[in-house]
């Protein structure tokens, strides 16, 4: 249990970090688009929220299971970020797709700010001291 533990841990923490550089990546590209290009969401870009939804989830998961078999966080606060983190994302994706109004590039803007907020936040507080 130990050895799964250890695994676990492992790719929770790598995928922490590869979310922050990601979500800095699609904030930098939701910038561009929204701002510089005053676009609307791409067909590639939205296809992208969705894969770092389902990373975030896969990430979330990995905590969870960790849990569930004896892990806890430095902190427990960290549990509300990760809960924090599964449902920001869709929730800006949700006012994406239902807005009337176009281009719609400020809901990713916030998003994706927040997701790296969110995940710069948890990972300080995920350490076990």
């Amino acid at each position: 249990m130990a050895e799964l533990y250890q695994t676990l841990h492992t790719f929770h923490y790598w995928i922490s970090r590869v979310g922050i550089v990601v979500g800095i990546v699609m904030l930098v590209l939701a910038l561009y688009i929204g701002l510089v290009r005053h676009g609307d969401v791409t067909k590639w870009f939205r296809r992208g929220a969705y894969a770092v939804t389902a990373f975030i989830g896969v990430e979330f998961l990995l905590g969870v299971t960790m849990f569930l078999i004896g892990g806890r966080p430095g902190e427990d606060v960290h549990i509300i970020y990760g809960f924090g983190a599964l449902l920001s994302l869709p929730f800006f994706i949700f006012v994406e797709t239902t807005a009337k109004k176009r281009p719609a590039m400020g809901s990713y803007m916030w998003a994706f700010a927040l997701m790296v907020a969110i995940f710069m936040r948890s990972i300080m507080t995920g350490a076990i001291k």
